[in-house]
Formats: structure tokens, C-alpha cells, sequence
């Protein structure tokens, strides 16, 4: 007898297609895919009936205790607002100065006790010690990507120089063609420029709105820093992740640069919100949102496999620490969009734009499961892959109310809105973890992805 069988749903297969098929669930992975008529008894059946079944979203760009300082709170609460919201596998940056050796073991401990996700790291690398270490990094936990930041944050860290990204792109590439470079693509020099040029103007005002914060993240600094990346990626024949592309500039410059190891992201935010919109300074953010002819770009991406997957950058805070009425300057970067990210995508790409729900899934569940390592065991809809699977119904709408939300964060971007296209079951391991935003699990299901080369 089956844990668990899915009825009557069109699968969404990335690389087949659309199937008309049922799933069989056993010990968490799929081991079955037939015709309903020819599935076994289960000890659980979903009816599917006029909806989609998908593989779990994968979302590969997650920040956690960035500002509460607690990894494990956070961790409890926004994999669980990942869950309600699709998400059944997240990436999750570390970032600091210090050796993460000493730090790794009580991450991952924290993971598989509180995490509702399954979970993989990235790790930022700021000093030659870091880089020293990756070969510890990958033999002892399984950590295969780490990330650059060709712009830093103020006041939080800095960048670093080409000579260290190219540095540590030579160490990776001699340890294996699996490890990724994951860069954040600003030019530091124009970054400086624009923020300086906003200090200038506005100095300890808390003036300004999103739509001059734009000007701290101008369209060169993107573009400069994309060439220079791709650059150091041939040199090197490293795996090279852009995270977070924002700009039309950018966008061109990958497409015109691409060599053939580079791999593109973009966010749900950005390809939903402009500079105008009206959650305002809310939406701050770095890279800074923009105007709508980039967003447009963004998904002329994405239909012409420019954007190879879809990320958040999910950065939680409440309002209170946000701080929006400090202005422009005052105000914090980020948000919490992990439980909209599914549901964004399917409304502005699929019933805004007409994209095909085969290309959002690609991007959205497959692609970031091959760049990452962990295809086929995620991303896909295949027998002896996870049991991570999510029913969509493509016609459901629903007003954006944050306190229905499972994040510990109190705001959403997208508050009093009505998207259409949304999850209604999502299925963790062959077992129904959340059925019309009921969560049904505990904290603890999701476990930590050590992955090898």
C-alpha cells in the first residue's frame, strides 16, 4: 500500500510537458507514475481534480538572521511561510568575516530541528582564510557554492576586489566543475557615486522614496559589473551564478557576454514591482527596484532563457525594524516575499503574460535543482525523486493579507492585492504538509542538504 497518491491532476514535468498521470508516494519519494486507474490503495489519496501537480519550488536565495541576530527563529518561522507558499527546498547565504567552521555545525543542527524546508548554504567568502578553507567547506559539510559581493552593504560589509573573486574562482575550479560562484554584480566605484550623490541631497532629512533610492544602485554599476564577472568566469571555467539581476543593462550584457558556464537570476520582486510602486520605501532593497521597462526586460528573459532561475532574496524584518519613515537612507533593505514567490510568479507570468507554466517550473523547481547539485532528487517529477510536490490551481484568487501569513515579518509588499494563482497543497516528503494555508506539520520536517562532488 502507497503513503500517499495523487489523483486526477495534470503533472508538469520540466523537459516532458504536460502528463495526465497519478503519483504514488512511498518513504518520501516517488514511486509511481501511472495512469489512477492502475495505482494502488494508499493511506492517503489527494484529488487533484482541474489543478496542476508540480515538483516542490526550490528557492536558491534566502537570507536568514540577517536581522533579528536569531537563526533559529527565523528558520522555524519563514520555512514554514516558505511551506504554506510552495516552497519545499530554500538556499540560504552565511555571511561575516570569521571562519565558518566553527559556526557550520550549529547551523545545521538548527536546521533539522527547526526547519519545515529542506535546506542547502552558500557561503559568502570575505577573507583569504575563507578561501583557505573551501576544501574544508566542501569534504566536511557539503557546501558547494560561495558567493562574492562585487558591491558590499554599508555599515554591514565590504566589498570585495576582482583579484580575491579571481583568487578564489581558481580554487574552486580546481577542486571541481560543480562548485558555484554565486556574485552580487555592482560596480562598488558607481554604487558610491550614487549613494554619495543621495547623501549629498538629502543628508540626515529621512527624505526621499523608492524612486530616488533607484539612483543608489545606477544602471552601469549592474552592467560593468556583469561584463567584469562573466569575464573572470572564462578565465577560470568556474560555474558562475548571478544572483539578483535587476536591470534591463544587465540583462543584456549576460545575454551578449554569456559564456557557456553562467547561470542568471532574477527575483520575484523585480519582476513585479517598479520604482513607482506603492509600498514605497517598504520595497527598499539592493539592488534597488526599478523602472518598468526593466521588469519587462526581466521577463523577455525569462521567456528567451537569459533568467535560468527564480530567487526572492528574502530578507525578513518587521515594520518596526524596517523603518520606512526614516527615509530613503534610514530605512533598511529588505522584505519578506517567500510565501508570495510561487504565487507572484504565476500571476504576473502565466495569467499576466501568457508565459507557459512549463517555463515557470523550469526556472522556478528544475533549473535551480541542476545548478545547485541536487537534480533529480529535486526539481523534478520522477520515481526516486523527493516526494516534494505542489498542486496549483491557476484560477484561485486571493487578497494579500500579511496577517495570514506564516513570517514572522508583519508587512508584505503586495498587501491588499489580488493575485491570482496560488498553491493549495503542498506535499513535504509524501506527507501533506499544508492544504489551503493550513499548515498540518511541526517544525523539524525539512533537514539539512549536504551535497558532494
Amino acid at each position: 500500500m502507497l503513503d500517499l497518491k495523487i489523483i486526477n491532476g495534470t503533472l508538469v514535468i520540466p523537459g516532458t510537458g504536460m502528463v495526465r498521470a497519478g503519483v504514488g508516494c512511498q518513504d518520501g519519494k516517488i514511486v509511481l507514475i501511472a495512469d489512477e486507474a492502475v495505482l494502488p490503495e494508499a493511506t492517503s489519496t489527494v484529488d487533484a481534480a482541474g489543478k496542476y501537480v508540480i515538483p516542490g519550488v526550490i528557492d536558491p536565495h534566502c537570507h536568514l538572521g540577517i536581522y533579528t541576530g536569531d537563526f533559529a527563529y527565523e528558520t522555524e518561522h519563514e520555512t514554514r511561510a516558505a511551506l504554506a507558499g510552495g516552497v519545499t527546498t530554500v538556499g540560504v547565504f552565511m555571511g561575516g568575516g570569521e571562519s565558518y567552521l566553527g559556526q557550520l555545525p550549529g547551523v545545521i543542527e538548527n536546521i533539522n530541528a527547526k526547519s519545515s524546508t529542506d535546506i542547502f548554504l552558500h557561503l559568502a567568502m570575505f577573507t583569504p582564510q575563507q578561501l583557505d578553507e573551501i576544501p574544508q567547506y566542501v569534504n566536511d559539510f557539503g557546501v558547494l557554492d560561495f558567493k562574492f559581493y562585487m558591491a558590499g552593504v554599508r555599515g554591514v560589509f565590504p566589498n570585495v576586489s576582482d583579484a580575491h573573486i579571481l583568487d578564489g574562482l581558481r580554487r574552486m575550479s580546481a577542486i571541481s566543475d560543480k562548485l558555484t560562484a554565486c556574485v552580487h554584480c555592482e560596480d562598488q566605484s558607481i554604487v558610491d557615486m550614487g549613494f554619495d550623490e543621495l547623501a549629498c541631497t538629502y543628508g540626515e532629512s529621512g527624505g526621499g522614496d523608492l524612486c530616488e533610492w533607484a539612483k543608489a544602485g545606477p544602471y552601469e554599476a549592474e552592467e560593468l559589473a556583469v561584463i567584469r564577472a562573466c569575464y573572470l568566469a572564462r578565465v577560470t571555467g568556474t560555474k558562475l551564478y548571478i544572483v539578483h539581476m535587476s536591470s534591463e543593462p544587465g540583462i543584456i550584457a549576460a545575454a551578449e557576454q554569456r559564456p557557456d558556464n553562467l547561470f542568471v537570476e532574477t527575483t520575484s520582486p523585480y519582476l513585479s514591482l517598479t520604482k513607482n510602486d506603492p509600498s514605497g520605501l517598504m520595497a527598499k532593497m539592493l539592488p534597488p527596484i526599478k523602472d518598468e521597462c526593466d521588469r519587462e526586460a526581466l521577463w523577455e528573459g525569462v521567456v528567451e532563457d537569459v533568467v535560468d532561475s527564480f530567487g526572492t532574496d528574502n530578507t525578513p524584518l518587521t515594520a518596526k525594524i524596517k523603518a520606512a519613515e526614516a527615509g530613503m537612507l534610514g530605512a533598511l533593505a529588505g522584505y519578506p516575499v517567500i510565501q508570495t514567490h510561487l504565487p507572484v510568479l504565476l500571476h504576473e507570468g502565466v495569467n499576466t503574460r501568457g508565459i507557459s507554466l512549463e517555463i515557470i517550473v523550469e526556472k522556478a523547481c528544475a533549473n535551480p535543482a541542476k545548478i545547485f547539485e541536487l537534480y533529480p532528487q529535486k526539481g523534478t517529477i520522477a520515481v526516486g525523486s523527493d516526494a516534494d510536490l505542489v498542486i496549483v490551481d491557476l484560477d484561485k484568487e486571493r487578497v494579500v493579507k500579511a496577517e495570514e501569513f506564516y513570517s514572522f515579518a508583519d508587512f508584505s509588499l503586495w498587501e491588499g492585492r489580488k493575485l491570482r494563482g496560488w498553491p493549495v497543497v503542498t506535499i513535504k516528503g509524501g506527507v501533506v504538509a499544508v492544504e489551503d494555508n493550513q499548515i498540518k506539520v511541526e517544525p523539524g520536517i525539512g533537514r539539512y542538504l549536504s551535497r558532494t562532488i
